[in-house]
């Protein structure tokens, strides 16, 4: 059996597992510093659970990837809660061919700026996890096949 393959493979892995590494490094401070703070009461719960996760398991499994989707998706919800949006009237002087027209302002709160701030990291974190759980279970999926057959 040829090695270079397998080796390619674990190579393939061990980066994958890195970049997980180097998203995941700082990441409980930066939960804690940069997105607890700017959360309501009910959507820190996800948060702290994460944090706590973080603490406990240093491992990349489904339940981290579950957990991150899951504060994500609470990041975004208090975004666009702090997120407004004002339909507002072009002055007639500047209409060309219309009697009316309106542009859209969207205010943020400053809150949602921070979280809006913070959402990037979280999310390379997450799809960082996601391609190492897909490559690991594509690898195991292979192996079975090659057993199978």
């Amino acid at each position: 059996m040829n090695n270079a393959p397998q080796k390619n493979l674990l190579e393939q892995q061990v980066e994958l597992t890195r970049l997980v590494l180097d998203h995941r490094e700082g990441m409980q401070q930066h939960l804690i510093s940069r997105v607890l703070p700017h959360l309501g009461e009910p959507e820190r719960t996800a948060v702290e659970e994460l944090v706590e996760f973080l603490d406990e398991e240093d491992s990349i499994t489904p339940d981290l990837a579950y957990n991150l989707d899951t504060v994500l998706a609470e990041i975004r919800m208090e975004i666009a809660a702090g997120t407004t949006a004002e339909q507002v009237a072009i002055p007639r002087a500047q209409l060309i061919g219309c009697a009316e027209a309106f542009d859209t302002c969207k205010s943020v709160t400053p809150a949602a700026e921070v979280l809006q701030a913070a959402l990037p990291a979280v999310e390379q974190l997450y799809q960082a996890v996601r391609n190492a759980l897909n490559f690991a279970e594509a690898v195991k999926l292979s192996l079975r096949m090659f057993d199978e057959g």
